[in-house]
């Protein structure tokens, strides 16, 4: 019986001749398998069941990736240095970290590139921290502990080698509009410095909506401050001699990491420069006063490399109230190869998603980040720590999208109310901003000649906003007649200029500007006389003497043209333009 059997099998067998090995082998392999199944899950249950403790599991991870912030006189609002208040804080954190919340990193990982500072949780981390809230968030052995981190007080980076701060606070009302004030403040250098690093404690960072860092090597920005009762001066317009470091990132925004440039792309700053402080200002319901500080880091070596810095945006913004997925893109054709350093996106409450993209001349794209939900309170630049190189021809692309809708939880309007773009924190915006460096040195002065006229029609719209909320200010005309001007708009520009006086007399810009287009149209009477007019407002108009000073050379009177150039000098010892046109005088 058994022998038929077998045989009836060995006969249906594929391979009869060595049937019985088969099986056996069939048999010892199923046993292995299963064994090896059984073995898996049970490390892997065991390993799901083995208990997870504050000092040998937990601490490494929030004391790397927490504690920085969440300790006594940092930004966050409570301390998690030790295991009784991160075990209060336990079913917050994780749920916090699961939502990737916190640690807050805005840019997606592994989306562009690696990120200098990036803060994030891997998902082994983020598991150690569900599993032993579940399982009760037990203290474990303190022997286990890793050493506590030894945080910097104060300033981030360290100590500075120079530290000011504004003199007396100011004060901001309780309600009312946001606003823009421009605090000045001499920096007490007494020669040429390097600097590698800049640090703003805002002073009061309940109240900051963002500031901006300026310098300013004549006294235009003092005399300002000295109108103006208060400590600094209203406005969202600075003199035009207030301008950022060439490619710098000067600015402070809520969340924002300090951080030190290379050596060789640190800044000069000359002696006898002020600092301006632009301040956006929010009330918050009660008086309020704001002190910033600032501190600067110098180096002993002199910048070898020059970065260039431009902007991506629109004006043309208009959400919907109840819209949930409004988008808003811009392009921008790179004219030269460049490596991209960093970029700062900005938007404000509304936006929740920000792309992007660079799409190279082969048509092969790659995206240089990812916001996947965008909190404004969390905005900052994000430094690249392999700089990306993008060629010529590349175009870079945006892609926001905004929700102005009730599911949004940060909408500022309850209910909704339809939104424009604007500079208030309620309006909205759509920016990127990006420091390049170019390949070879002689890019640097093609990309300032292809972001000019993009410059100048950024101004006209933006000062056209201002106009649209008020026909009356004086500031946007003179802004709008400057664009006009520099895009050889003469009649556009005449037009704007003559509405600010006729809106604001004792404004020298203005006369400056018209000085300027009538020696331009070769017209050395009108010219003369305008900047007569300019000079008798503000004397220490460093330009009007030296647009002056040229003006007489071509009249031929050239004693008075090399008065007018030295005084030119003496506000402004950086003024090229005036030194070598004095020293052509000398030589007659």
């Amino acid at each position: 019986m058994t022998r038929k059997g077998t045989a009836r099998h060995e006969r249906n067998s594929p391979k009869a001749p060595g049937g019985r090995r088969l099986r056996l082998g069939h048999y010892v392999l199923f046993v292995t398998i299963a064994l090896f199944a059984a073995g898996a899950a049970l490390l892997w249950s065991s390993g799901r069941s083995r208990p997870v403790t504050y000092y040998k599991n937990v601490a490494p991870i929030v004391l790397n990736h927490c504690a920085g912030c969440h300790h006594p006189g940092e930004s966050a609002p409570f301390s998690l240095q030790d295991y009784a208040e991160v075990k209060r804080r336990g079913k917050q954190i994780v749920d916090v970290t699961s939502r990737r919340v916190m640690p807050p990193w805005l840019l997606e990982p592994g989306v562009g590139g690696d990120f200098v500072g990036q803060r994030v949780l891997t998902d082994a981390e983020r598991e150690t921290l569900r599993r032993w809230v579940a399982q009760g968030s037990p203290a474990g052995n303190p022997s286990d502990a890793p050493p506590t981190p030894q945080w910097p007080s104060g300033w981030k980076l360290g100590k500075p080698d120079l530290v000011m701060q504004l003199p007396a606070p100011y004060l901001l009302a309780a309600d009312g509009v946001d606003v823009y004030r421009n605090f000045v403040l001499p920096i007490p250098t007494t020669a040429r410095r390097y600097v590698r690093a800049v640090e703003l404690a805002p002073g009061n960072a309940r109240v900051v909506h963002h500031a901006f860092m300026r310098i300013d090597p004549t006294r235009e920005s003092a005399r300002k401050d000295a109108m103006d009762p208060e400590p600094g001066f209203a406005g969202l317009h600075t003199p035009a001699t207030a301008q950022p470091p060439a490619g710098q990132f000067l600015s402070w925004q809520p969340g924002k990491i300090a951080s030190a440039e290379p050596e060789e792309l640190a800044w000069v700053l000359e002696k006898g420069c002020d600092l301006v402080l632009q301040m956006h200002l929010r009330p918050s319901g009660k008086p309020e006063t704001v002190q910033p500080s600032v501190a600067f880091y110098f180096t002993e070596r002199p910048p070898t490399k020059t970065p260039f810095k431009f902007g991506l945006m629109t004006y043309d913004i208009n959400i919907p109230a109840g819209t949930q997925d409004y988008s808003v893109k811009q392009r921008y054709q790179l004219p030269v190869d460049v490596d991209v350093l960093k970029v700062l996106p900005h938007a404000h409450y509304l936006a929740r998603t920000m792309d992007a993209t660079a799409r190279l001349p082969d048509g092969s794209s790659r995206p240089l980040f990812r916001i996947a939900n965008w909190d404004f309170n969390w905005q900052g630049d994000y430094a690249y720590q392999t700089p990306v190189f993008l060629p010529k021809g590349t175009s870079i692309s945006i892609a926001y999208t905004y929700d102005n809708s009730t599911n949004n939880a940060r909408n500022p309007h309850h209910p909704p109310q339809p939104v424009r773009y604007g500079i208030n924190s309620s309006d909205e915006m759509a920016e990127l901003w990006l420091q390049v460096l170019p390949r070879r040195a002689e890019d640097l002065a093609v990309l300032e000649k292809d972001n000019a006229p993009i410059t100048y029609q950024r101004a006209l719209a933006y000062n056209d906003y201002l106009l649209r909320q008020d026909p009356n200010n004086a500031r946007a005309h003179v802004e709008q007649g400057k664009a006009y001007l520099f895009l050889n708009r003469a009649n556009e520009a005449r037009a704007s200029l003559r509405r600010a006086l006729e809106l604001r007399n004792d404004d020298d810009e203005p006369h400056y500007f018209l000085g300027l287009l009538h020696r331009l149209q070769g017209d050395l009477v009108t010219a003369q006389s305008e900047f007569d007019a300019a000079i008798a407002i503000n004397p220490e108009n460093a330009k009007a003497h030296g647009n002056l000073g040229l003006v007489l050379v071509q009249q031929g009177r050239l004693e008075e043209a090399a008065e007018r150039f030295r005084t030119a000098l003496r506000l402004n010892p950086d003024d090229t333009i005036a030194r070598q046109n004095l020293e052509r005088l000398r030589q007659k």
